[in-house]
């Protein structure tokens, strides 16, 4: 069975690879503007769910396994940390995660297609909380001129230098760095048996 990761994201391709999985990527794009009212557990679950529908209109050969991914920062009370638009931008979510805990989801959706018919297809999301020390105006400003916050949730990478941001993690570290791999990997399976029995 062919398997599609439908992420461009090189953190999640790497992720896949150490774990053996062999592997094609495929680029899909999707408008990922928050709409009214939209809570966060609904916004990545639309995001992977339209990910997917978008894949599924690619030409396929045979019975090929999606994968899609999305993840997002999420604050104690709620509110969501995307990609930065800006530094200010990045610096508002900064201060927001000083010193503070938030949690970073992952939603993923697993599913097999075939000649254009959905045979199986499951969801999850993972979250980890995640402790950042105080954050001082020269560790922003060092840290954004890096150029690594420009494209990821939460303005930071866990694997990148923000690691020395990073007091203490609860849950999946690969959960943090894009996506949760073990879950995953779990995921993939269930899909695989469904199509199996």
């Amino acid at each position: 069975m062919n398997i599609i990761l439908a992420s461009t994201s090189p953190r999640r391709q790497e992720l896949l690879k150490t774990a053996g999985v062999d592997f094609t990527v495929m680029a899909v794009s999707i408008d990922e503007s928050w709409q009214s009212g939209e809570c966060a557990k609904d916004y990545i679950m639309r995001m992977v769910s339209e990910k997917f529908a978008k894949a599924c209109q690619e030409p396929l050969q045979g019975q090929s396994l999606i994968i899609t991914a999305d993840t997002i920062g999420v604050l104690p009370d709620g509110r969501v940390l995307t990609k930065p638009t800006n530094r200010t931008d990045a610096y508002a979510m900064w201060d927001k995660m000083s010193g503070a805990t938030h949690e970073v989801w992952t939603a993923v959706c697993v599913g097999v297609v075939a000649d254009g018919a959905v045979l199986a297809r499951q969801s999850m999301i993972c979250r980890t909380e995640v402790d950042f020390v105080v954050l001082t105006d020269a560790m922003k400003h060092a840290y954004w001129q890096t150029g690594e916050p420009v494209d990821k949730a939460g303005a930071y990478a866990i694997q990148g230098g923000a690691m020395a941001w990073v007091e203490a993690i609860r849950g999946s570290y690969t959960n943090v760095v894009g996506l949760p791999l073990a879950q995953t990997l779990s995921l993939i399976e269930r899909v695989k048996s469904h199509i199996d029995s």
